[in-house]
Formats: structure tokens, C-alpha cells, sequence
């Protein structure tokens, strides 16, 4: 009999960030070198009324704030993390440049066989989803949703979903990841995330 661990969002508060980043041979540029937008992300509280019926559906809910000012073109993102270091690209959004004080909300749900991951900004909801294999041999599932503001880098990793075939789940520093190679990925995980980035 298959036996699945479900963890609520209210329970992921999770400690540590244990990041194993690959070395590459070409140095890694500090995130604010060439970055001029002054666009803040600020996590906004869900309600109590939201969680629980985002749980009738086997949903976790974030949602942040975005406030400030975008000189280029931005986007908005569902991915999927490869163990060599790059993304998969579920979904686009993209933010033109302008001012913004903007929520964005983002949601991961899952059924038998399907991971499905969207958000929604004003009036726009884009969403994606991804079949799994051997879904069968995934116990733990969990999410990490970013918890403090920060200015916005070339890079933000504002939710990740992740999955593994290990009796543990591990935290994440959102606010450290600047590019998809610091997301740590061991042998059998899965890790899907929701981003806003200045590269399509």
C-alpha cells in the first residue's frame, strides 16, 4: 500500500540551508553588478480562510508583493530545476518595464500522476503542469515559500516545490538563489519553482 507524507504549508518552517553549489568555470558575477531596477518583493500573509481552502484541493498558496520600478523587461516563471544545473521552463509571464505595486499570487497543486503549478497577477492567471515518472517512489513532498523582503536581483526564487525520494526535505535561503545553479538538487529529487527573472 503506497503511503504518502502531505506536509501543510503551516508546518513547513523548516531551518538550515545546506546548498551545494557546483563549481564552474566561469566565476560567478555578484547579482547587482549591472542590475538598475528598483523593484522590492515583500511576502504578503495568506489567511486562515485561504489555507483551508487551498488544502480542499491539495493546494499551497503563496503570494509577495511586487513594489518599484522595472527598466527592463522581466519574467515571470514556473520551472523545473535539472541536475546539471539548469531550468525547464513550465510557463511565462512577462512584466513590461514600468512601475509596479503588484501582488502576485502563486499556487502548487498535485493529483495522481501531475504536478501543477500557477500564478496570478491582476487579471492574468497562467499555469502549467508536469506528468510524472515513477511518481510512486516519491514519499515527501514540501514547499518553501520566501519569507522576508528583499530588492529584486536578476534572479528571485520566490517559491520552490520539492520532492524526493529520501526520508528528509530541506530548506531553502530564496533570497540566496541568483541564478538556477544554486539551487542544490541530490540524487532523487525533484524541484519545481516559481521565479521572476530578467532572462526568458
Amino acid at each position: 500500500m503506497k503511503k504518502w507524507l502531505y506536509i501543510p504549508l503551516a508546518a513547513l518552517v523548516l531551518t538550515g540551508c545546506n546548498q551545494e553549489q557546483a563549481q564552474e568555470s566561469v566565476p560567478k558575477k555578484a547579482a547587482s553588478a549591472d542590475y538598475t531596477s528598483s523593484l522590492t518583493i515583500s511576502p504578503v500573509s495568506i489567511t486562515e480562510g485561504e489555507e483551508k481552502f487551498a488544502a480542499l484541493g491539495n493546494q499551497q498558496i503563496g503570494s509577495v508583493k511586487l513594489k518599484g520600478k522595472l527598466t527592463s523587461t522581466h519574467w515571470l516563471k514556473g520551472v523545473e530545476y535539472l541536475p546539471n544545473k539548469k531550468e525547464r521552463s513550465l510557463f511565462t509571464l512577462e512584466l513590461e518595464p514600468k512601475s509596479y505595486d503588484t501582488q502576485v499570487r502563486f499556487a502548487q497543486s498535485f493529483s495522481d500522476d501531475k504536478i501543477h503549478l500557477g500564478i496570478d497577477v491582476d487579471d492574468t492567471t497562467v499555469q502549467g503542469d508536469h506528468t510524472f515518472k515513477q511518481l510512486d517512489d516519491y514519499m515527501v513532498r514540501g514547499a518553501d515559500f520566501r519569507s522576508g523582503p528583499s530588492a529584486a536581483t536578476p534572479y528571485n526564487l520566490l517559491m520552490v516545490y520539492h520532492m524526493t525520494k529520501n526520508n528528509g526535505i530541506r530548506g531553502f535561503n530564496l533570497n540566496g538563489v541568483t541564478r538556477p545553479a544554486d539551487v542544490p538538487l541530490k540524487k532523487g529529487e525533484r524541484i519545481f519553482g516559481i521565479v521572476l527573472s530578467n532572462h526568458k
